[in-house]
């Protein structure tokens, strides 16, 4: 049987989809206008190191796994990600703004400054993950749910020292880390959004 997702969910994930997706949109849009950013520039596609197969392969496995985790474990998550909605497509606009923007954050602008630092490879990629883990940490702050936050620090986290690993094994090209970013949250989303703002997330935290 379906979760239902009463109106004021549905509004306030709608809410912040949009603001979160309008602000990171902003640095993509003068990219695809071809005036990027500094820090969206030889991402590994048209330019920059390719990557390796190596992080390609672990790359999309740490995707796969985290997604399918997510499916499997968060009901709204399961009911949402094959959805066809205008909510999916906003999820889907908002993966491809994270992806690039917070991967070319997270990854090269963090991680490559430690190592100019002179800081070894797996602090930059601890760091990475601690970083990443706190900044989501304002999914609490924006459900109310300390839980929440919690849960999403710690899942967030996870996630970003497994990213910051494929990014070091791959020649420090941010392709790998985008598609596997990419491929994460526009499975996850909005299913993830409704759960946060529903109370869903906080009962399988605890």
């Amino acid at each position: 049987m379906a979760t239902p997702v009463n109106p004021a969910v549905k509004r306030n994930s709608a809410l912040f989809m949009i603001l979160a997706g309008g602000v990171m949109w902003w640095p993509v849009a003068l990219m695809l206008i071809g005036v990027p950013p500094r820090f969206l520039r030889d991402l590994g596609f048209a330019s920059g190191p390719p990557g390796t197969l190596l992080a390609w392969s672990l790359g999309l496995v740490v995707a796969v796994f985290y997604a399918a985790y997510a499916v499997r474990n968060i009901p709204l998550v399961c009911e949402h990600w094959r959805a066809v909605s205008l909510f999916k497509l906003l999820g889907i606009l908002l993966a491809v703004a994270a992806a690039l923007v917070e991967e070319a954050f997270f990854r090269r602008f963090l991680m490559d400054a430690l190592m100019r630092a002179g800081w070894p490879a797996v602090v930059q990629v601890v760091a990475s993950g601690l970083v990443f883990g706190l900044a989501h940490g304002i999914w609490g702050i924006m459900t109310g749910r300390v839980s929440v936050g919690i849960g999403t620090m710690i899942a967030t986290g996870t996630l970003g020292t497994a990213l910051g690993l494929v990014y070091v094994v791959g020649d420090r090209s941010l392709a790998p880390v985008i598609i596997a970013h990419f491929i994460v949250t526009a499975t996850i989303q909005p299913g993830i959004t409704f759960a946060a703002f529903s109370g869903q997330m906080r009962r399988i935290y605890h």
